[in-house]
Parts: C-alpha cells; structure tokens; sequence
C-alpha cells in the first residue's frame, strides 16, 4: 500500500471516527415547572446521576445537557424547596431526548433530609425520632451571623441557646429538653463534618465571672451549610454514654456535582451597640454606665472558591472577621480557612476531605463579679473611691488577651462493592487539636489599686487533642418483596487529651518588658495533664414492611477507661434502644388533605459515669510546704460506683397538609437513676474535707415540643413562608439521699421535690411592724422555700421568610422564654452600698410619714421588697420573661438588573444586604439591661444570676456579595 493510498485511509477515518463517537451520544433537553402551578422554575438543578454532569435551567426554565453517553440514563431534578424528582430516559444515538420535569412543592419540609445518627438519613416523614434541622446555608444567603448560637436561637424545639455574656466569643450554654443527668455538664456533643469537636470552655483566667468563650464561637456561620440536633437518649443512645444530653452534627459547606467554576466574595461592614440601657429608678449613674458603652465597629470579608470536575468536588474559603466589643477594652478576631475536597474515582469509591484552620485572638474586658471591673466601679461607686476621684487608667489597663490557633481535620471514605449489592462501608476519622495562650497583664504603676506589688503578669498554655474514628458496614437487602432490612454494625473510637501549664508572677518593675521571667516574684506555677480514652461498638437492626412501617433495634456497648473497682477495671455498659414509625397519611380514613401523616415511637438508654478517678478509693496528690514537699489527700472515691442511667421514652407524628403544611408533635419522659451525689465523710474517716461520691440521685422530666411550617405562598417570582414553635418542659429532682446541693452564693439548689437549680431562700411577706406600728425590716418565711427557676418551662420561636420579584429576600426570627427569674446581684450590692435610688426614695418618704397609718405601711411593704440583707434573694429575684427579635436580613440581588442595564453577563450575583440582630427586647425585667445573661459564665451550678455582667450586643450590619 502505498503512502498516498495510507493518507486517504488515515484522512477518513479522521473524518469517520469522531462521528461514530457522537453517534454514540446524545442530548437531554427539557423545560422545569411546578406541578400545582405550571410556573417556570429557573435556577433549578438538573443532573445525570452517576455522571457527574448536569445544568441548571435558565430564565425560561429550559436545560440542555449535551455529549450524554447513548442508553439507559436517570435524570434527577431538584430545587430548593421541592421535592426532588428522578426519571429514567433512553437517549439515542446522536439524538435528542425531551425530559420535562414538574417539581411538586415540598410536603412543608416531611420529605427534609435529617441526619438521625452515625452518618443515616431519612427524610422527616420517615424518621421515628424527633430532630430538628437547621438549613444554614440558607439562612446565611439573607442574613448575618455573629456565631453559631444565632442560628440556633428561636429555631429548635425542645431546645434553648443562650450566650452567657456581650463578651465578643462568650460562652455558649445549650438546655436540651429536660437535661436531666447531674453528672454530665449538660452540653450536648458536638461534631463538624464527623469530628468530635471539645464542646467544654477551654482552660484561661476568669475576667469576674466569665471563663474562657465556646469553642463554637471560633466557627464561621457563613461556612455552614446545616445543623441537625438529636435531643435525647432515644435518638443518641448510639453515642453512648457522651450522648447523654443530646448531639448536635454541624456540616460545613462543599462544593455541587456538575457545578462549574464559581468565585464569590462578600464584604461586611456593621457596628455593635448596647441593647438596653440601665434603669435611673435603680441606678443613681444609669447616664455614666450607659454612656461607657460604645459603637463598636465590625468588619468581615470571604472569599470562596467553587466548582467541580469529572470526579470531584471542592470549596475553598477564607473569612476574616473583626468585632469590637461594646466595651472599651473588648475585641475578636475571627480568622478561618477551610477547605471541602470530595472525590469519587469510581462508582464505587467516594474519598472526602474537609478542613477547617482557625487563627483567633481575643480582648476580654474585666467584669461581673470583679472589684477591677469598670461596670461595677461605675454602677457601686468603687469600693477604693470615687471612681470620679481616681484615674480611670487604673480600670482600662488590666490587660485580658487570647490567642487561639485550631486545626480540625475530617476524612471519610465510602464504598459500596459491585460484587454485594446492598453493602457500603464507612470509615470516618477527625482530628480537633486547638493551642491557646492567655495573657492577663496588671501594670506596674497602678500598684495602689490592684494591690499588687510591682504589678502582675498570668500566664497560661493550653493544648488540646481530640482524636476520633467510626468504621460502619450497612447492609440493605430484601426479605421478601414487601419487607425490606437494614443491618448495621460498626465501632467508635475516642481519645482525649488536655495539657496546661500557668504562673503568676509579681513584681515586673517595668511594663516595657512583658514576658513572664521579668517578675522577681513567683506567686505561683502549676501544671495539669489528662488523658481519657473511649471506645463502642454498635448494632442496628431495621426492618421495613411495604415502605410504610417501620422497625429499628440497636445497641452499643461502651468502654472507658475511667476508673471502677478501684484501678482493676474500667467501664463497660450496654445502652439498648428501640423505635418505630407508621406511614399512614394514605389510609382511606385519612382526609384528602393530608399529604403525609407518620407516627412515630422511640425508647432509648444512655448514661454518664463518674468523674475520672471517683471509682478509685484514695488519691494522693504532692504539695509543696514551708517544712518541704510531702503528699496529702487528692481524692477520695468509691470502687463500688456505677454510672448514672438516663432513660427516655419518646412519641409523636408529622403531618403534612395540602403540601403547605407541617405540624411536627412530641412527648418524652425521661428518668435519670443513680445518679451521683457527694456526700461529707464521717469526721472519723480523717478524710478531711474531701467529699466521697455515692448513686443516690434520681430525677424525672418531661415535656412536649411542636413545630409549624406553612408555605403561604408560591409563585414563579413570590415566596411566603413562616416557621413557629412551642415547648414546656417540667422537671424535678426525686432523691438525692436526704441531702441537698447548693450552688454558689447558696442561692440556686438541686434538692428533692424541685426542679434543678431553683432560686432557694426565705420568701419575704411584706413589712414587720412593732406594736406601735413602727416599721422594723422585712417579714420573712421561717424555712427557706423555692422562689423562682432560672430555666424557662414555656420557650419557643416564630419567623418568616419571603422572596418578592425573585431578587428581594427578606427574614426574621423572633424567641421567646417564660417561666424563669433572673436574680441581680448588682441591684443587691447597690443597695448594701445605700446607692440603690428606689430603695432611697421609699426609705426618705417613710421616714416623713405617720407610723400606723395606711400610706405609711403601704411604702413599708413596698421598702421591705428592697432590703439587701434580709430576704435578699426574693427581693432580687424578678421574672426574666421575655420576647426578642433575635434577626432580621434583608437581601437584594442585583445582578440581573446590572446583566439588562450595562450588558455584563458575567455576574452570577451581586447582593447587598442589610441585617440586625437582638433589635428589641419586650419584657418586665429592670433590674438590669438584659434577662439572658449569667455572671459565672456557661457552666456549672449557677444560674441566671446577673452580677455587674456585660449584656449581649445588638448589632447592624451591611454586606456586599460578588459572584462570577
């Protein structure tokens, strides 16, 4: 063959190849609308499942996808606030199919993907336990977020969030339903993208009251993309004995299969104000203590990187945040990188990365109950003086700074084999591993006031690890054709350690030099080491009988190595539980109306053990003397000590109506067993003063939680919806072997026959008068009695969203608690100090009154509800009911107007926005500027005690947000 008859052949098939291939594809096209309405849907996704390939429907809610491979295809179609619809095509060769879609509005959120354990989603209306599900990453395209809480706030039934001060990344304290454990701290477990995340304040110096801030305030809410609580041990007895009060799994924002290239940057601009300012009826400096509140300043910037290739998905995003507290002396500095890599290399196979790198630095202010704290200088007058005499210097120059560096690692494989169909297996492993230095400096030359020599300088290191793993297998397969199975099995794997060194020096001589070693005297220097490893193993069985009714058994064994029997042995529990759910929305008896109606019922276990070496009979511990280093008593426990038993019984339905609305009700009971109580040795033991622990506790709660849903409106340009929620809670201790357990102050208890942490004291009945009709100070109960509970019964949220011309988004969410008391400690002190300007105007009218006449007992009674040091608890306590507007945002997209005015077609979006937080507050407490804040911070006995305590900010913000 010759060379020219090579290059004819050669050319044709140059010519005839590339057309066998096309031939070989084809082309998907078609139109995306509602099916009540016929309206368009643009923007909606349309994918070809498997392939990774897809488009999104344009203004006139066409697609075209073309190069499909020829054959068999799924078309998925989906759009938020739909439900999702999957068809199956053929697609010819070099031909064109039409596929047209119509997406049927969601059944008012029962058709929702919740997450409801170990990496397992159902939709609502199939799940047989209640979860509440927060949609973040929408939320986050209207509104601004200063911290997690603020999403949470108004939205969760069954759950309140409260942030413990105005401190810029304060503490964050989560009541999950009854919070019946006293053993646990109370907080749920905390998990981002599967790593278990430290939800506990981590080790630094107190400023007053206030301890180190949450963990979560170090997060970014714009790079969140849900939230998903389970609220009891029904839901989370798969987590064992750290589930106990409930689980939050929070995870962040990735990257969309068949999305192209997509760059955003949003910039924010805001201030932060004081909500409320101090009473003059009260407060004698009200002018001064609202005017050292300022403006402070706020100022944000993200930028993300977006998209997807043929066999992977990413995001990419920075986000810098600065917010100056409303006091002079408080900042934070938010710095978080993060980065979601997903890749599936085969049909098989999916590998995932998520990261989060966070550089945070906070100024905290001194406060609360604190003799250094401007607030309470200015609102007592200073124990020292004058505040107006002395140099206000003194007060500003305590210095309170934190450096935070934190790197959270999570990796996840799946793999679903083609040879066993029905199998996928799950390996996840994370990593929380977080440094944190805090620096307290008090100068040198305000000695006099600080009443330290040469000044003062604290030092503290603290380092952090958090290790986790989970390997699952699943497997689906069918018994019969109407009755389905679920097999689970799998293993956690958990490992914690906490370092800490700190000193104090005094003495530095000059405040140019500020390390540590510059102090010629060693006040004090201490170390701290703890190491706490976990393991369990899990079961879950799950039958389904004709996609309608459901069954689930599961169990977990734990271990830990927690201390029992002294050191021979650690703990092992089982924790059981079992649930089940009805599809019944169809039944003949059931109204057209309703959509979706599923009935649900759980029962669960969990626990919480002792303390780490409270199984160990006696501790000791060094300590250094004058007459040299010796050991003393650290500790003494008891080998004989189980775990507290937590039990919950949980039932409800979800119903859906006319696809507009969702009605989500439930009951629990929940009964806590064995639980532990400390109690004083016999003086014999020569045990000191060390307390030994016993299982003598019991406690009981129950309560019902309601959600609402109503799509109210929906057309191709208009949306309208609203959300609503109700819960109560009733709680109460049964036994704690006689005794009771103050917190303290002495002011809130956990005794027998009350609810946790009631306000406990003599209850003042008015004024005490002596036979001649003289007044002589408060009449008060002779017992101490229960007064009030810092922990609201009745809480709950009501919001709306809507979307008007398809460009212009608008929400808001307002909470609201009732039921519960603040105490306030300022006013108490006021008065002690004869500052307290009510007290002192009823004190100078009844000093100008007849004794024994009306008037004159009236101002009496009214004088004894003031008194400091009689009956002070019930005449500082006040109910803390209140309504709060907690967000409002308002966006606008502009971008197709700028696209039809100046012919740029390259703008995916360009938003400005306006957002509020905490805008106003509706309630009868006075005492102090704000009902929700503590002044001991976000943990431990001590509750809704107000004490000099900075209030929580409002805030306005303006953002702009760019996307190609």
């Amino acid at each position: 063959m010759n060379r020219w008859t090579q290059g004819v052949i050669l050319g044709i098939a140059l010519l005839v190849l590339p057309g066998c291939a096309w031939a070989q594809q084809g082309t998907i096209t078609g139109t995306v609308t509602e099916a009540e309405t016929g309206d368009i849907l643009p923007g909606a996704t349309v994918q070809i499942v498997g392939l990774g390939t897809g488009a999104a429907t344009d203004a006139e809610g066409k697609y075209e996808i073309a190069n499909v491979p020829a054959g068999e295809q799924t078309v998925r179609v989906s759009f938020v606030g739909y439900q999702a619809s999957e068809s199956t095509v053929t697609v010819p060769e070099g031909g064109t199919v039409r596929v047209n879609v119509q997406l049927k509005t969601a059944q008012a959120q029962l058709e929702e993907v919740v997450v409801t354990g170990f990496g397992r989603e159902q939709t609502r209306g199939e799940t047989n336990v209640s979860v509440s599900q927060i949609d973040a990453g929408e939320l986050t395209e209207t509104t601004e977020y200063e911290n997690v809480s603020d999403l949470l706030q108004g939205r969760t039934s069954g759950v309140t969030v409260s942030r413990s001060s105005g401190n810029v990344g304060a503490g964050l304290r989560f009541d999950v339903r009854g919070g019946v454990s006293l053993n646990s701290d109370g907080q749920p477990l905390i998990f981002v993208d599967g790593t278990r995340i430290a939800q506990d304040p981590a080790p630094g110096f107190d400023v007053g009251g206030q301890g180190t801030g949450s963990p979560l305030a170090d997060l970014d809410p714009s790079n969140i993309e849900s939230i998903n609580v389970l609220k009891g041990p029904a839901a989370t007895s798969l987590y064992g004995t750290d589930g106990t009060d409930g689980v939050v799994l929070i995870e962040t924002k990735s990257g969309e299969q068949g999305q192209d290239l997509q760059v955003e940057y949003q910039g924010t601009l805001g201030v932060a104000t004081k909500q409320s300012g101090y009473n003059d009826d009260i407060y004698p400096t009200a002018d001064r203590l609202n005017d050292i509140h300022r403006q402070g300043n706020i100022q944000g910037h993200r930028i993300a990187v977006s998209g997807s290739g043929d066999i992977t998905t990413y995001n990419l995003a920075y986000s810098y945040r600065d917010t100056e507290s409303i006091f002079p002396t408080g900042e934070g500095q938010r710095n978080n990188v993060n980065a979601s890599i997903e890749a599936r290399p085969t049909e098989s196979l999916t590998i995932s990365s998520r990261s989060t790198l966070a550089f945070n630095y906070y100024d905290r202010p001194i406060a609360d109950n604190s003799i250094f704290g401007v607030l309470g200088a200015l609102a007592l007058d200073a124990p020292f003086g004058d505040f107006t005499e002395r140099d206000s210097s003194a007060y500003f120059a305590i210095e309170d700074r934190q450096r935070v560096r934190k790197f959270q690692q999570s990796i996840e494989l799946s793999y679903r084999p083609e040879a066993v169909p029905g199998l996928s297996l799950r390996a996840q492993g994370g990593a929380d591993i977080s440094a944190r230095r805090n620096d307290q400096t008090r100068p040198s030359q305000y000695e006099d006031v600080y009443n330290s020599v040469g000044g003062e300088r604290n030092a503290l290191d603290s380092d952090r690890r958090r290790f986790n793993a989970d390997l699952t297998a699943t497997y689906e397969y069918d018994i019969t054709s109407d009755l389905s199975a679920t097999t689970t099995a799998g293993t956690q794997l958990f490992t914690e350690s906490d370092r800490q060194i700190n000193a104090t020096a005094s003495r530095i001589g000059t405040d140019l030099i500020t390390d540590i070693d510059a102090g010629t005297q060693l006040d004090f220097i201490g170390e701290s080491l703890s190491n706490e490893r976990s393991a369990g193993i899990i079961g879950r069985q799950q039958f389904e009988f004709r996609d309608r009714y459901s069954a689930e058994f599961s169990v977990r064994r734990d271990w830990s190595t927690r201390l029992v029997a002294g050191e021979t042995d650690s703990f092992k529990e089982w924790y059981p539980a079992a649930r089940a759910s009805a599809q019944i929305g169809d039944f003949e008896v059931i109204p057209d109306a309703v959509s979706r109606l599923n009935v649900r019922a759980s029962w669960g276990q969990s626990g919480s053990l002792p303390d780490l070496v409270d199984g160990e009979f006696l501790r000791l511990q060094g300590q250094a003397s004058g007459f040299g280093s010796g050991a003393v008593i650290g500790n003494v426990g008891d080998p004989d000590l189980g775990l507290e038993r937590v039990n919950e019984v949980e039932g409800g339905f979800d119903v859906g109506i006319n696809n507009r609305y969702s009605l989500s009700v439930t009951y629990y009971r929940q009964n806590t067993d064995n639980s532990i109580v400390n109690f004083d040795p016999a003086l014999s033991t020569g045990f000191g003063n060390q307390s030994v622990p016993r299982n003598v506790g019991e406690i009981f709660a129950q309560g019902i939680e309601t959600s609402l849903d109503v799509t109210a409106l929906r057309t191709e340009q208009h949306t309208l919806s609203f959300n609503a929620n109700y819960s109560y809670r009733e709680r109460e201790v049964k036994e704690l072997g006689g005794q009771s357990i103050f917190g303290g102050f002495q002011r809130n208890v956990i005794r027998e026959g009350l609810a946790p942490f009631t306000f406990f004291g003599r209850r003042v009945e008015g004024a005490r008068f002596d036979d001649s009709g003289e007044y002589r100070g408060p009449e008060v109960t002779d017992e101490r009695v229960e007064l009030g509970n810092p922990v609201p019964d009745h809480f709950g949220g009501i919001g709306f969203s809507a979307t008007l011309f398809e460009d212009l988004r608008v929400n808001a969410q307002a909470e609201y608690q009732l039921g519960h008391q603040t105490y306030s400690n300022t006013a108490r002190f006021l008065a002690l100090r004869r500052g307290h300007e009510q007290r002192r105007a009823l004190q100078s009218e009844l000093d100008n009154l007849q004794a024994g006449t009306d008037r004159y007992r009236a101002v009496a009674n009214e004088l004894a509800r003031t008194n400091p040091n009689v009956g002070e608890i019930d005449n500082f306590l006040q109910d803390a009911d209140f309504l709060k507007l907690r967000t409002v945002g308002v966006r606008y997209d502009a971008s197709s107007l700028i696209g039809s005015v100046a012919g740029v077609d390259q703008l995916r979006t360009f938003t400005v926005g306006f957002s509020a937080s905490n805008l106003f507050t509706i309630t009868s407490y006075d005492q102090g500027p704000d009902p929700e804040v503590n002044s001991e911070g976000s943990r431990g006995l001590i509750r809704g005690q107000e004490f000099l305590t900075l209030q929580n900010p409002r805030e306005y913000t303006f953002t702009l947000e760019v996307g190609i």
